[in-house]
């Protein structure tokens, strides 16, 4: 509607809806007009996006996602929250295993530790391998396990060797009675609900990720001076290379 005809519709002059417009702190009528067909236009796509949602199954799927990721932050009780992260703060060495999918997850998380400056490694999961990675290990050193899936035994039998050995254990487990679960020292699980058909890894990475933001926050200063370190020598090589 023009401002005239808006005057007519509503039984008053054109002067007062330009001054309306003017107490609302636009110049002119026309400008409040362009707000409020760009709000109804607004409106009027989510609606449409909300519907094209509905339709599509990739939605539910996510929202079972954030349902799993709400549920798991309710079953992770403060202490539990407070002693996982004291022990990556306090450990010496960390040694992070992963078995099967959660393979990647533990070598992205051994990865992100190191860039935070923390002394971590990640191993194959046979009996050899973490038989080597492990027999170094001491008092000051926590071994965490991250279990997405279903785990063997051996990873299990991994832990108690630690702790034998006096070293701190963590499991991060797709389930509270996991053999991993029952053996570690400290147990975060994050059960899924039976909606998936694959095993679900997203309440695990976010948990993972929580968990390296909790620690750099933390090392702040560290952190970005480490930054600054790998800049420079990123700088100096590259300039190498150049001549």
């Amino acid at each position: 509607m023009t401002a005239s005809r808006l005057a007519r519709r509503v039984g008053v002059n054109e002067a007062t809806v330009i001054r309306f417009a003017q107490r609302l702190d636009y110049a002119g009528y026309p400008d409040l007009i362009q707000d409020i067909q760009a709000i109804v236009q607004e409106e009027l796509k989510l609606r449409f996006e909300t519907a094209e949602r509905e339709r599509e199954p990739l939605f539910d799927v996510l929202n079972n996602e954030v349902e799993n990721l709400q549920r798991a932050i309710s079953h992770i009780s403060a202490p539990v929250a407070r002693e996982a992260v004291k022990l990556l703060q306090e450990a010496e060495r960390l040694y992070v295993i992963g078995q099967g999918p959660s393979w990647g997850l533990a070598q992205l998380f051994a990865a992100s530790l190191q860039n935070l400056g923390l002394a971590a490694v990640s191993s194959l999961t046979d009996p050899s391998s973490l038989a080597a990675t492990l027999q170094e290990m001491g008092e000051q050193c926590v071994v965490i396990v991250i279990a997405a899936t279903p785990e063997t035994q051996d990873l299990a039998n991994a832990l108690r060797y630690a702790n034998d050995k006096g070293a701190h254990t963590l499991a991060l487990t797709w389930s509270p009675i996991s053999p991993c679960a029952q053996a570690a020292d400290l147990a975060i699980s994050s059960p899924a609900n039976d909606l998936f058909i694959l095993p679900s890894f997203a309440v695990l990475a976010t948990l993972l990720d929580a968990l390296l933001q909790r620690l750099a926050a933390d090392r702040l200063d560290l952190l970005q001076a480490r930054l600054q370190e790998i800049s420079r020598a990123r700088d100096m090589i590259l300039n190498r290379r150049r001549r």
